[in-house]
């Protein structure tokens, strides 16, 4: 029974002119009950509007996701880039299958767009917030279709506010890849278990598939609930065909199951293998390869990176998702308390006019996808915020399942200590009590999205300076286009260009490669997509010692024909056949880096010193001064010796870019709140008993011209 129903029923002993006026308060309030929900164009644009403003502004937030894709994604794409021993033919746990899916769009969007690599960077990020904004909105919609139209509203505004989607949806990452992977999944979970038809099973074991394979291969334990589903909850669809026999359906559905994973096996894992071998020069399974390392690592496992105490994702969680991650977890019991006290008031699917058999049981499965993946994932010793991106969205679902269950609670509540004609009003209040928790928590999310930005965006600013800053001796190229355009000389090379604009052989020798170095920041390098053609980045000694990328086998010559393979024989006898091969500017022979170990790579994080550049051949450098931390501006006679305060030497180095980067050793950085979240001023100094915020320099730096260093271009 409906609540309008329901508060119709309980009208039967006003008055006349009682009952009037309730009932006109519940026609009303009935059609309230059909509220507004936006269709799927209106959710995608509001969205993807947010995403583009994410894609622009966000930090990027794990070292990973630059070393690991950024610049492999780089080396395909240009031919340069930092290696990780992930990509070594020897433990191959990395795929180049997810790599070229992202490079293609890079390569079409500079060819269409004439864009060089910076320009590159940010449209990747912004097609994958529309990627994003596509899954979110077809979740959204699913959720109004098939669970309430209220929580569809109240879940379109969690994803678009949360701080942790704002994190998550433009990330370069196989996690975000199975987040968006598992939002369409979902939304065919969503939907009511069929007999007669096989399609709700195919696509959600296709989208948990190919985030399994291509992107990270845990995720496909948020489909172990779908399978208990389709097994344990009979269906009495509204098929005009004959109704399958009840001692049948769960040998149809099991056969169903496996059919559909055996398709998405074929038409997923195939296509990858035969990526990875064209890469890697061999046979390698790399979602196995990842497996067997994480789970059956041993003592070079993934926890020699370093672990974390249990409750790392519940705070991980309140900060980015704060009183909505708490509702989160809570929401199984309150299902049950629902269930127990008021069964009636739990949602009633529009596409099933309502009727459930067993709505506990179907909540239950529906709610368990994210307590599965918190559970599995808390238990591992090493953890990483990244881990958690795939259940963000459930994340968003459960705790505003959650809210609804806990309105109709306060409402049934409410409802005995009322009179009849104030139950409308009581109802209304209850629900502007849950917009007003989803405001908060927006507003909370939206002040730890703005901390992201002002205290740790300097990063990102800085590199972007860079790319224009970091001069190149050679000619001035114009990217984007299909070939290298010269459209000037620098001074270095004045004359190695013919008066027509021809390239003379002065001008076409290898170009010199500017150095721009880092040290202690190495882990918030965005990636060489920042760095302009002919600049590469330099690794100096820091106090990190574990193991720091190298840089991939860069081919000679990558613009001539490749030589001739040789004949090989023929099945006929006394003839032979030229063997096939792809020549593309990609291709395996023309990236030789691919498929070449590196011998000094290690899975072992033992530090390798043949990485470091010698700070004598870095024309620029990238570090960050906290001046704040000392009662001088000039260094102490204990000066660290392996990290200097390179910026402080101003006899070598110029300052070329410098933005402020949040200290959060000294003043009221040392407050956790404070660094977590936009508080204003005024508000901090209150907090803090007199503290201010301390900031550090982040700059770009030049070496000055000294005998042994002639001047950079300029």
């Amino acid at each position: 029974m409906s609540e309008f129903e329901d508060l119709a029923d309980n009208s039967g002993s006003d008055s006349s002119s009682d009952r009037t006026e309730h009932l006109n308060e519940l026609a009303r309030w009935g059609d309230a009950l059909q509220p507004y929900c936006p269709s799927y164009s209106v959710a995608f644009k509001t969205i993807f509007l947010v995403r583009a403003l994410a894609a622009t502004y966000s930090n990027i937030s794990d070292c990973d996701e630059v070393f690991n894709f950024w610049e492999p994604m780089h080396y395909l794409q240009y031919g340069s880039g930092l290696e990780t021993w992930e990509y070594s033919p020897l433990y191959a746990i990395r795929s180049w299958a997810y790599i070229l899916l992202h490079a293609l769009a890079a390569e079409i969007t500079r060819l269409a767009m004439s864009a060089n690599r910076l320009q590159v960077f940010f449209i990747i990020r912004i097609m994958l917030g529309a990627v994003s904004a596509h899954c979110e909105a077809t979740l959204y919609r699913a959720v109004v279709d098939e669970v309430d139209p209220r929580i569809g509203r109240y879940l379109l505004l969690t994803l678009i506010t949360s701080a942790g989607t704002w994190i998550a949806s433009n990330a370069f990452l196989p996690s975000t890849f199975a987040m968006y992977t598992t939002m369409l999944f979902f939304s065919q979970m969503l939907q009511p278990p069929r007999q007669h038809s096989g399609k709700r099973t195919f696509w959600a074991i296709f989208w948990v598939g190919l985030g399994g394979l291509l992107g990270w291969p845990f995720s496909a334990a948020v489909g172990l609930p779908f399978a208990l589903e389709e097994l344990l909850i009979h269906s009495r669809n509204q098929s005009k065909k004959k109704t399958v026999r009840f001692r049948d359906w769960r040998r149809i559905r099991f056969l169903r199951l496996v059919t559909s994973t055996i398709a998405v096996l074929g038409c997923v894992l195939i296509p990858i293998v035969v990526i990875d071998h064209y890469y890697y020069k061999k046979l390698v399974v790399v979602p196995l390869n990842i497996v067997l390392y994480n789970v059956f690592g041993g003592d070079v496992g993934p926890d020699i990176f370093g672990t974390e105490p249990w409750w790392f994702y519940i705070l991980n969680g309140i900060l980015n998702f704060n009183v909505l991650f708490i509702a989160a977890l809570v929401s199984l019991p309150v299902l049950l308390v629902t269930y127990i006290a008021i069964p009636d008031a739990l949602p009633k699917s529009p596409s099933t006019s309502g009727h459930i058999k067993d709505p506990l049981l179907l909540f239950s499965l529906k709610l368990s996808p994210f307590y599965l993946w918190f559970a599995i994932f808390t238990a591992q010793p090493h953890k990483e915020e990244r881990f958690l991106f795939v259940v963000y969205p459930l994340i968003c679902f459960n705790a505003v399942m959650t809210l609804f269950m806990v309105q109709k609670l306060v409402q049934r509540g409410l409802d005995r200590f009322v009179t009849r004609s104030k139950t409308a009003a009581i109802h209304k209040y209850s629900a502007g009590l849950v917009w007003l928790v989803l405001i908060a928590a927006a507003a909370v999310s939206i002040s730890r999205i703005l901390a992201l930005h002002e205290h740790y965006s300097a990063p990102i600013d800085v590199y972007r300076k860079a790319f224009d800053l970091v001069k190149v001796p050679g000619p001035n190229i114009i990217e984007g286009t299909a070939g290298p355009t010269i459209i000037a000389a620098s001074a270095a090379t004045a004359g190695a260009v013919a008066e027509d604009g021809s390239v003379t052989a002065e001008a076409s020798k290898e170009p010199e490669v500017v150095r721009v170095c880092v040290g202690k920041e190495w882990y918030r390098f965005p990636s060489h997509y920042f760095l302009p053609e002919g600049a590469k980045l330099g690794l100096i000694k820091s106090h990190f010692d574990g193991l720091l990328p190298g840089e991939f086998l860069e081919s000679a010559n990558v613009s001539e024909e490749l030589p001739p393979l040789d004949a090989q024989p023929s099945a006929n006898a006394g003839k032979t056949h030229q063997p096939f091969r792809i020549d593309w500017r990609w291709s395996a022979e023309r990236r030789l880096g691919t498929s070449h170990i590196p011998l000094l790579m290690n899975n072992e994080n033992k530090e390798v010193q043949e990485h470091y550049t010698p700070l004598e051949q870095c024309q620029y450098l990238v570090d960050l001064d906290y001046s704040g931390r000392y009662t001088d501006k000039e260094d102490s006679p204990t000066a660290d010796l392996i990290e200097p305060r390179y910026l402080q030497d101003k006899e070598k180095w110029e300052r070329l870019y410098c933005t402020k980067f949040l200290d959060t050793t000294v003043g009221a950085g040392r407050h956790p709140l404070i660094r977590a979240f936009w508080i204003p001023d005024k508000v901090t100094v209150a907090l803090t008993r007199g503290q201010t915020k301390v900031w550090g320099d982040y700059c770009l730096a030049r070496r000055k011209a000294t005998l042994s260093h002639p001047p950079s271009p300029v």
